[in-house]
């Protein structure tokens, strides 16, 4: 067993050249504001939960480390604008008369201010994200002549239908909670599924599935020595080239401790 440490992210770190198997199950809770219908930001509240890692194939790896960052998001104009889009949402669901307003008006700064005025000054919440082991898979060679593979795992992306050959639906792992002069709860069960809700980007010219955007992601690297790739085991190389690989039984959860999983690493802020 090995435990991943925190570390400092690097540039190259989002390198994504393909041939080793990653699988890690994490969980995250995304907080914020809303004041008088801004949205108020703390990344410090901003924090996941790293519940177990996999790595195949296993290259006997003598340390590893693991952060949350926002990648995509890195620019902070960039992501206050998606917490916005995501406050946007929420005020939509909590105010009919609102949404209607939004609806019907070309939304330019001046004008958002007064309907923000006119039906959210004084109010306050408090916004909770959440996930709950959601699990991620994503294959990478970066590394692979090295025997020190990284990988950067998005939400987008990464994460999976299937589990130990069993379906998963990974939104179902998603909730939002809001408490303050009204209250909200949005899961995969309500009556408005929360893997459904868009709010339109003007700025990228798209519909952001924006609850999803808002999940950090995660970039792993583990160190060893050098390996030549001909020493790889033949279902390593297939992994590699993408041939008909089982990538749902390459990984058992139940049996994580005698494969070398990871252990828990909790708080890894943004």
């Amino acid at each position: 067993m090995f435990t991943l440490l925190e570390q400092k992210y690097g540039e190259e770190a989002g390198a994504k050249d393909g041939g080793f198997v990653f699988q890690a199950i994490i969980s995250h809770s995304v907080k914020w504001e809303i004041k008088d219908g801004e949205a108020v930001i703390d990344l410090k509240k901003i924090n996941c939960r790293l519940h177990q890692v996999d790595v195949f194939p296993d290259m006997k790896f003598k340390e590893g480390s693991a952060i949350s960052t926002y990648v995509v998001l890195s620019e902070v104009n960039i992501l206050k604008r998606k917490f916005e889009l995501a406050s946007d949402a929420i005020k939509k669901r909590i105010s009919p008369e609102y949404a209607e307003a939004a609806k019907n008006t070309e939304f330019t700064a001046t004008l958002k201010k007064e309907i923000n005025t006119k039906y959210f000054k004084g109010t306050y919440f408090e916004v909770e994200l959440a996930t709950n082991k959601i699990v991620l898979r994503e294959v990478s060679t970066s590394g692979i002549n090295t025997g020190s593979p990284k990988i950067t795992m998005k939400i987008s992306t990464g994460m999976v239908d299937t589990l130990d050959g069993h379906p998963v639906s990974s939104w179902d792992s998603f909730s939002l909670k809001v408490d303050g002069s009204r209250s909200l709860k949005i899961d995969n069960s309500s009556q408005e599924l929360i893997s459904s809700i868009k709010e339109r980007d003007n700025v990228e010219n798209s519909d952001d599935l924006i609850f999803r955007t808002l999940i950090p992601s995660l970039i792993l690297e583990f160190r060893g020595g050098s390996v030549a790739i001909d020493t790889y085991t033949n279902r390593s190389t297939q992994a590699a080239i993408g041939s008909i690989v089982d990538y749902d039984n390459l990984f058992s959860v139940e049996d994580a401790t005698k494969t070398g999983a990871a252990k828990p690493v909790t708080g890894i802020n943004k």
